[in-house]
């Protein structure tokens, strides 16, 4: 099992807002292929499927326009997202996911359902300000 700290970020009203953020690495899905440097994701048991900012994917010699589109819809409303095949590095080894890259995304990466959440048992313990991790592995 695998326990991650939430991240603390302050707001505008004197307290705290909370993430659980998982440090991660992207490569093509080829064998030896070159992985990006570890970056920070979001677990986000909100969004539908792994997205990470269209830059990473552009350092990995992704042709962004290349990859099918599909339509998320998210608080801002819709937007395009270029899906791409990619190894994921994550807890117990690498997964080769279908991820989504979009521009504008404010953050480095988000850990969707399809792709993260299907590998995990997820707890998050508000409480002790933590995520749990448990890799299951499918046969």
């Amino acid at each position: 099992m695998v326990r991650v700290p939430y991240k603390a970020f302050p707001d505008k009203y004197a307290t705290f807002l909370y993430s659980a953020m998982l440090p991660v690495h992207l490569a093509l899905p080829h064998p030896n292929a070159p992985r990006t440097k570890r970056f920070e994701a979001v677990i986000d048991s909100g969004a539908s499927r792994c997205i990470f900012h269209a830059d990473i994917g552009r350092f990995l010699g992704l042709d962004m326009k290349k990859g099918a589109t599909e339509t998320t819809q998210g608080i801002g409303g819709p937007s395009e997202i270029y899906l791409h095949d990619v190894k994921l590095y994550i807890p117990g080894g690498p997964v080769i996911i279908k991820a989504g890259f979009k521009e504008s995304l404010p953050i480095a990466g988000l850990l969707g359902m399809d792709g993260f959440f299907e590998h995990f048992v997820v707890t998050f313990r508000h409480p002790s300000l933590e995520c749990e991790l448990e890799r299951e592995y499918r046969a």
